[in-house]
């Protein structure tokens, strides 16, 4: 069973988790295996206050959702700039191929590991990274590579975009209570760490067969929402 990819948006994470919790219980009726399961029983009950938690944050501050959204944006672009630049640098034309290594090695400082920092963390590297690319010493390889240069103007512009979100949801959240990216982050954990796992381990005993069938589903129909996203943004609609 795959887990769940960690681009869901908060609603839609709120959804599926909703959904998980629906047909576990619908599965644990009377004296089954499932409804007798300790261990699973305690890492739905997990998932189901998690699950409520975050529909109560999603109700308490809509904002929070323009913020986990502002962060995929920004760790999308981090990830394309480092495929570009990878592609370039092993490509047979020297000029070419000089400028992406030059560059690489610039990127190399941060990589695409710092989109799994927290907020504040992520964003101080990528000003970092932002003025170390606008450096006078590496104009001309920005230039050189077809792009790049769109690549890294897109990262500003989606900075900016994060911390204007950033001080709205700073704004919305004085004196209250964690947020739903916040509970997103600890819920995905629960679902991706011992959920998926758990299901995965009894998946091929007769008495969880449909119970795992159901949620591997549900799993896979929520993951192609981020691809069908994913390619849509490619192609501009």
């Amino acid at each position: 069973m795959k887990k769940i990819n960690s681009s869901l948006r908060v609603t839609e994470l709120d959804t599926l988790s909703d959904v998980l919790v629906r047909l576990y219980k619908d599965s644990s009726v009377g004296e089954s295996a499932v409804s007798t399961d300790a261990n699973l029983s305690g890492i739905m009950e997990e998932v189901e206050k998690l699950s409520a938690d975050i529909t109560t944050a999603i109700k308490r501050d809509t904002v929070s959702v323009s913020l986990d959204e502002a962060d995929i944006a920004r760790d999308e672009i981090i990830r394309n700039i480092g495929d570009a630049l990878t592609g370039y640098a092993a490509i047979p034309i020297e000029a070419k191929k000089s400028a992406a290594q030059k560059l690489l090695s610039t990127f190399g400082k941060y990589g695409k590991q710092i989109t799994s920092k927290n907020y504040a963390e992520e964003s101080s590297l990528i000003e970092s990274m932002l003025e170390d690319f606008s450096a006078d010493s590496l104009k001309a390889d920005v230039a050189a590579l077809d792009g790049v240069g769109e690549l890294v103007s897109e990262l500003r512009a989606a900075q900016d975009s994060f911390n204007k979100a950033n001080d709205e949801y700073t704004a919305a959240n004085v004196g209250k209570g964690d947020s739903a990216t916040s509970v997103k982050k600890t819920l995905l954990a629960a679902l991706n760490y011992k959920l998926v796992p758990y299901l995965t381990a009894v998946s091929t005993l007769d008495s969880y067969k449909t119970l795992v069938s159901k949620c591997e589903a549900e799993i896979t129909k929520a993951n192609a929402t981020v691809s069908t996203r994913a390619k849509a943004a490619v192609k501009g609609e």
